[in-house]
């Protein structure tokens, strides 16, 4: 794959939606061949089926994940994102999110990964690794605060008292500040706090917009090996919507 292609298939894992522009203003910053947002467009056609199977399709002037087209919400999340400052990676970072699974591990995650490993899992990392990124994954998608601690507790988290509970709780509660976000540009809601921009409408509101995000025909998340529409996408979407 090519670089003009990574950096589409990227910057959609990213955001979700970005606009061809963005595309070209970025790939230019960051690369010293220069496109214009037209030639972006037309690579895309050119390339179409090889882009595509990474998730990432054109919608007007837009490349955006499967994801939000699965769930007809281009509009919200475009709306959620107007008048926000983009977050933009450096090149190394940005070329992370060709694998399909990556996300930002802030250290309100490490510490909820910490926690959880310890006191509530037998030490088992396995078994923290795949709560902990659920909890992760639905926050991505701005599951409400009660989908988080149920996914936790789907995942075979324990808790032997009130008092474990709610220090996970408060965990969790910093990790939703910490965790990028498509409705944020990529921005976490720590970091638009923190440039004086408001976090209205995202992840500490309790908003529900999408299940999981996984492509349907990714492997699930379970581990099964099945694709994600085959196996546990009804499930999540159940959850999502409690």
């Amino acid at each position: 794959m090519n670089s003009l292609s990574q950096y589409i298939v990227t910057l959609t894992r990213l955001y979700g939606a970005v606009h061809k522009d963005v595309v070209a203003e970025i790939y230019n910053e960051q690369q010293d061949e220069q496109i214009t947002s037209q030639e972006v467009e037309d690579f895309f056609d050119a390339s179409v089926q090889e882009i595509e199977k990474h998730f990432a399709y054109k919608e007007g002037n837009y490349f955006v994940h499967e994801t939000i087209l699965v769930y007809d919400d281009l509009d919200e999340t475009l709306s959620k994102q107007a008048g926000k400052p983009r977050y933009i990676p450096d090149k190394n970072e940005l070329m992370k999110y060709m694998d399909e699974f990556y996300f930002y591990k802030s250290e309100a995650y490490k510490k909820l990964y910490d926690h959880v490993l310890k006191y509530h899992v037998d030490g088992n990392e396995e078994r923290a690794e795949a709560a902990c990124e659920d909890a992760e994954g639905m926050i991505e998608v701005n599951a409400s605060f009660g989908t988080v601690m149920s996914t936790l507790d789907n995942m075979g988290v324990e808790f032997n008292s009130k008092q474990q509970r709610d220090k996970v709780k408060r965990l969790v509660r910093k990790l939703q500040d910490n965790v990028r976000l498509w409705t944020n540009k990529g921005h976490t809601n720590q970091e638009l706090k923190d440039l004086g921009y408001s976090t209205a409408g995202n992840a500490s509101a309790g908003n529900q917009v999408l299940t999981k995000k996984l492509g349907r025909n990714d492997p699930c998340h379970c581990g099964s090996g099945k694709k994600y529409k085959k196996c546990c996408l009804d499930k999540d979407q159940k959850m999502n919507a409690r």
